[in-house]
């Protein structure tokens, strides 16, 4: 397992085939998802593929805690705090210059989480580049 800065991909670039950020991308504000997205493609070989997913604004966290910008949140995630990025359902659609989307799918999902009823939202892509 190699730990490292999705926005610092210490990989050459076109030199993988898949990336995987599932949950992930969205712990970070909106000027640094664009950075990551585009460590991402340059680290996509041709025809490579992407799944990420974002937080939508469906989601029940949306608009909790301090606002650092337009969409942006700090919050309480197990004891700490987090950044959550929120985005509306095309929003993330503008990191992709250059990639291809193969499938888009904004999910809700009602579950049961420590005892409590929550509301997650998310918007899935699955890209090519």
């Amino acid at each position: 397992m190699i730990k490292g800065d999705i926005r610092k991909l210490d990989f050459e670039d076109e030199s993988m085939s898949f990336v995987y950020s599932y949950n992930t991308i969205f712990h970070m504000k909106k000027s640094d998802i664009g950075v990551a997205m585009e460590e991402i493609k340059r680290v996509l070989k041709p025809e490579g593929l992407c799944l990420v997913n974002f937080l939508s604004i469906y989601d029940e966290g949306y608009g909790e805690g301090k606002e650092l910008n337009k969409g942006e949140y700090l919050q309480m995630e197990r004891g700490a705090k987090v950044i959550h990025s929120y985005l509306d359902l095309e929003e993330g659609e503008k990191y992709f210059e250059g990639l291809n989307i193969l499938f888009k799918e904004s999910r809700i999902l009602e579950r049961m989480y420590e005892g409590k009823k929550i509301r997650q939202a998310y918007v899935d892509y699955i890209l090519c580049k």
